[in-house]
């Protein structure tokens, strides 16, 4: 029997509400899986012992001894506490200083070749943090870092030092550096779209530069600066990659290398109840941190963003504020990446040898060249490039489509879809990695050990790919989808012809910044690590470790040199698609 007209568009609209429903379905559930699964897994696991079984292994049982121990161990309380408070607040306070000093000078006076500083500021954030950690080693060891050699050499001073970085003061001085380019970009933003008509008025009523800094600016700015200070307290709090590289060694003793310690005692078997109960006030106290910061970019926009009026900025000029401005903005490129660079590169020709004590004759390729025949580095290329591209494709395509549900549809739960996949940014990385292993050694499916726990662990990160879909959907009306549907095309086909397209630069953004951090990332493939789904970050520490410096510094560079052709090429696609050239 043939189907009347209407029986068949009744078919078709099945076959597009089908389609709609079981497409987001899926990619909601995959969203809950790669983050709450672990999450739920880790605190099971905190509540189930002994010590050395894992939660569903036969003889575990539930028990508090793991929380009753965090709480109680006067180790946790007497030092991994205050070193970890101690930690966290001086890097605080050394980022915002530097932070806040460095968007000032860039934003509001007559610096010249602003853009180029801009640039050189922020370009520290493309380079692993174990990359120039290594460097700044090199750079500060009290025996024989450069700037220790160039001033005992100056000043005629013997014995060590003066500079030590293996100290405390020597770890938040490396955590600043690496993380006063987040909080600059951010005080840059709120510096330029704020209005300088107050300023200009405290000044014409003959304030000086910096009373009107004071009163004037600061104020103003409060608000927006609590958002960064939160921001920049949740990734240190989060670090583990400098506490273990340089921290370790000063015997500092933070929230994420204890919890790697229960994973890998100096003897005896895995903690996983403890390194789960220690995860617990860590975790708990990253998504306050979380929730503080989301408050903080909600009500601080109206204090530093401008209504409709248009103003123009007007410079400040430095005076004799100049040679010091320039000075400190010199030291702070210095240190945080024209130096580790250039010391990278040295120590890969040269080795420990300084300048001044070496020539171009002593230069060797060796480090270089010990690569190209060793299995294990093409295993960590490829396992990188894998990794950090399969993650961001998929963290990229569930965030746009997390971003639609929550868009679009009418689907019960969104707002809980949308709070948990924003909560994965509190999660810590050394916590994602200790979710991911507690679950996939108790599922037997053979993924632990593999490159593909990696490509799992990475993927939990979902609220930058959802958040920027999010935008762009919203800028997207609605009538469009409507339209091509009242054509009779099905849903699945809408999307892809009529909101991908759209979303395909701030996709792109996306999986371009995913691929970096993936590329970057220590923490969780240190974690994790196994021979088989080695990456370039871990072997890197590895060379260092085995008293391979040059090979080391070697790797460092070609990492270096890896990934900037990427992120130069993928810039040039996003500005022509989002040109329309």
């Amino acid at each position: 029997m043939k189907r009347t007209a209407k029986q068949a568009d009744d078919a078709g609209h099945f076959r597009r509400d089908w389609l709609s429903v079981l497409v987001p379905a899926a990619g909601a559930l995959a969203a809950v899986y790669l983050i709450a699964a672990p999450l739920a897994m880790l605190i099971y696991a905190a509540f189930r012992g002994p010590a050395d079984f894992l939660p569903f292994e036969d003889g575990a049982q539930w028990t508090l001894d793991n929380v009753i121990a965090v709480f109680t161990d006067p180790i946790m309380l007497g030092r991994v506490l205050p070193d970890t408070l101690i930690f966290v607040a001086g890097t605080v306070t050394l980022t915002t200083l530097m932070a806040m000093v460095l968007a000032w000078i860039v934003e509001r006076t007559d610096l010249a070749a602003r853009n180029v500083w801009f640039a050189i500021i922020i370009f520290p954030t493309l380079a692993p943090i174990v990359v120039k950690a290594i460097a700044w080693i090199l750079l500060m060891s009290p025996n024989a870092g450069w700037a220790n050699l160039a001033l005992r050499g100056l000043f005629g001073w013997s014995g060590e030092g003066p500079i030590n970085i293996f100290s405390m003061p020597g770890l938040i001085l490396c955590q600043a550096l690496a993380t006063t380019p987040f909080v600059f970009l951010q005080l840059s933003a709120a510096l330029r779209s704020m209005n300088p008509m107050l300023e200009e008025a405290s000044r014409g009523a003959g304030a000086s530069p910096f009373t009107t800094f004071r009163k004037v600016t600061l104020p103003v700015l409060l608000p927006g600066l609590l958002a960064p200070i939160i921001l920049v307290t949740l990734i240190t709090f989060e670090q583990f990659e400098l506490p273990l590289i340089v921290g370790l060694p000063a015997r500092i003793n933070v929230f994420a290398f204890r919890i790697y310690n229960e994973l890998n005692p100096a003897s005896g078997l895995p903690n996983y109840g403890g390194a789960a109960a220690i995860s617990l006030p860590f975790l708990a106290l990253g998504l306050l941190a979380l929730v503080a910061y989301n408050y903080a970019i909600r009500h601080a926009d109206k204090f530093v963003t401008v209504t409709g009026k248009a103003f123009a900025q007007k410079r400040l000029p430095l005076g004799r504020w100049r040679i010091p401005a320039y000075a400190f903005m010199t030291i702070y490129v210095a240190l945080s990446a024209v130096l580790p660079v250039g010391i990278l590169v040295w120590t890969s020709f040269f080795g420990f040898t300084p300048p001044g004590k070496a020539t171009w004759a002593d230069a060797t390729l060796a480090g270089y060249a010990s690569f190209f025949s060793n299995p294990v580095f093409w295993r960590a290329v490829f396992n990188s490039f894998l990794v950090a591209g399969l993650s961001a494709l998929i963290v990229t395509l569930l965030g746009g489509l997390i971003a639609w549900i929550v868009v679009r549809s009418k689907a019960p739960g969104r707002g809980l879809l949308d709070a948990l996949t924003f909560m994965s940014l509190g999660i810590p990385a050394v916590i994602a990695a200790l979710a991911v292993m507690v679950l996939y050694l108790s599922l037997p499916i053979g993924v632990y050990g593999t490159v593909w726990i990696l490509v799992i662990a990475y993927s939990y990160r979902l609220a930058t790919a959802t958040r920027l879909s999010r935008a762009t959907i919203m800028q997207v009306h609605k009538e469009l989808e409507e339209a091509s549907e009242a054509a009779g095309a099905r849903w699945l086909t809408t999307q892809a012809r009529i909101l991908l397209p759209l979303l395909a630069p701030g996709l792109m953004s996306a999986f371009l910044l995913l691929f970096i951090i993936g590329m970057r990332e220590f923490t969780i493939p240190f974690v994790l690590y196994s021979q088989d789904n080695v990456v370039l970050s871990v072997l890197i520490w590895q060379l260092f470790q085995g008293g391979q410096p040059a090979h080391s510094a070697a790797l460092g560079t070609l990492m270096l040199l890896m990934v900037a052709p990427i992120i130069f090429f993928a810039r040039r696609f996003l500005v022509a698609r989002g040109s329309g050239d």
